[in-house]
């Protein structure tokens, strides 16, 4: 086997591998969800648009010990029984100081205390102090939420609705009330290097939505990933790869070593 064989082959390698432009979690909830088909829609349609922009996706049933190993955060939990403990609440304000990215989904009137306690982490946040409110679900999608996928309005199903966006900027709404806002970096003012996002409604992003539903939350994921932009360019390779990579430079010097007899043979004779 030629060294240039070798070393084509390891190119090769390192160029095949994937890398991620952010690490991404996502909490479903999935053993305590009230509607477990809904919960699957909305996992597997997150999932493919997250990976469709190149990100590595982990997706678990709860809240881990530590989100030290994600740069963004998708609690799309919508039941009561997710409602964000006062422990969660604390674990995702110190996700958002350190500049992490998060959603996290609330609903209708009927799961009041999964929506109150997402208003509570705003308020930790220091995000305003916001309460449910009621409204249209015809609602105006604004800027930078109707793009690159445009989208300039969306009829949701049966959201919740809040009373103002706080420190933020309306993702949609109609009037004074909405379903959506959004919290970018410097205006959570207890934790000004993360983003926050929410949008009161479940079925904006499962499998079966409209397509300005599925444009939406294309656009909700290209802003959470630009809190915390990763270049491909100097990323750390993964494991497998330095794997393939210490067996190919093995490859190389064992090549080398074989190849120096044949070369001092040719030059005595």
């Amino acid at each position: 086997m030629s060294i240039k064989y070798i070393i084509s082959a390891i190119a090769l390698m390192l160029i095949s591998e994937p890398s991620y432009a952010a690490k991404v979690l996502i909490i479903n909830g999935s053993d305590k969800a009230s509607e477990a088909q809904t919960t699957s829609s909305i996992t597997d349609h997150l999932s493919r648009l997250h990976q469709r922009a190149g990100n590595k996706v982990t997706v678990i049933d709860d809240v881990p010990i530590s989100l030290s190993d994600y740069s963004e955060v998708w609690d799309i939990r919508y039941d009561n029984s997710g409602a964000l403990t006062d422990d969660v609440r604390k674990s995702y304000l110190g996700f958002l100081a350190g500049g992490g990215g998060m959603f996290v989904m609330g609903e209708n009137d009927s799961f009041g205390d999964r929506d109150d306690s997402i208003l509570s982490l705003v308020s930790d946040a220091g995000g305003g102090t916001l309460s449910r409110a009621s409204g249209s679900s015809q609602q105006t999608i604004y800027s930078p939420f109707d793009k690159p996928n445009e989208v300039t309005s969306i009829n949701y199903q049966a959201p919740g609705f809040l009373n103002g966006c706080g420190t933020g900027q309306w993702i949609s709404a109609s009037g004074d009330t909405g379903s959506g806002v959004a919290w970018g970096k410097g205006k959570l003012a207890n934790a000004r290097a993360g983003a926050l996002t929410t949008i009161f409604d479940v079925n904006f992003m499962m499998n079966e939505a409209s397509d300005d539903e599925h444009s939406l939350t294309a656009n909700l994921i290209r802003f959470v990933d630009q809190v915390n932009p990763v270049s491909s360019v100097g990323a750390v390779p993964e494991p497998a790869t330095w794997a393939m990579m210490i067996v190919g430079f093995g490859l190389v010097g064992g090549a080398l070593r074989r190849r120096r007899p044949q070369l001092s043979a040719a030059l005595a004779s």
